[in-house]
């Protein structure tokens, strides 16, 4: 006979079980979760560094267009607003009333009787380097032109740092006069000179500021 006064044995109590998301599978996908972050993170990068360098290093390199003499050609010209004085040529000959800043012996070239006292250099001729291809041009008139006048008016040049100078572009329709050989360049007032063999010239007949599409 049971004693009515002792408890009934129920079932064993059950423990509950982990949540789903407990520790361990957090822990776990905590870290997956960050490993393809950071995979993502990486490739992202990697295909940064593609397109920068697409950019820097197109497989379509621009072809360059041969100059003629008497013909007409658009150049794109990279330059500082110090180029107006520090860049320059040496030779005897003048072709079409330009020439360069000095003589073969390198003296200053003679102003021309009755000349404009200041004409920003419309008639000396000055060394360049095309944006795109990096090809030597010996350039007249650059600077009598409009927007460049007013581009060296506004941001003067810092002689003393030139590298503290902002370099840009101007896009300009020029029209070639001759071709000089044994032609002395120098890249700054103080810089020695250089011999190029030969290097095209041209005259200036518009430029901009602004790219042709802009």
């Amino acid at each position: 006979m049971t004693d009515a006064a002792s408890p009934k044995a129920g079932p064993e109590p059950t423990r509950p079980s982990p949540p789903a998301d407990g520790p361990e599978v957090l822990g776990g996908r905590l870290y997956l979760g960050i490993a393809m972050l950071v995979l993502m993170g990486v490739i992202s990068w990697q295909g940064l560094n593609v397109v920068i360098d697409r950019s820097l290093h197109p497989k379509a390199v621009k072809p360059v267009v041969p100059w003629k003499v008497g013909e007409e050609a658009d150049v794109e010209v990279t330059l500082i607003t110090p180029d107006a004085k520090r860049l320059q040529c040496a030779h005897d000959t003048a072709l079409e009333g330009v020439h360069c800043g000095y003589t073969a012996n390198k003296r200053p070239f003679r102003r021309v009787p009755n000349a404009p006292f200041d004409d920003n250099d419309q008639a000396v001729i000055q060394p360049y380097r095309t944006a795109d291809t990096n090809a030597l041009i010996l350039l007249s008139g650059l600077w009598a032109e409009p927007e460049l006048a007013l581009r060296l008016h506004r941001e003067p040049p810092v002689t003393g740092d030139v590298d503290k100078n902002l370099r840009f572009v101007a896009y300009c329709r020029v029209r070639f006069v001759g071709e000089l050989e044994q032609v002395s360049l120098r890249w700054d007032t103080n810089a020695k000179w250089g011999e190029e063999p030969k290097a095209m010239v041209a005259k200036a007949v518009r430029c901009t500021l602004e790219p042709p599409n802009g």
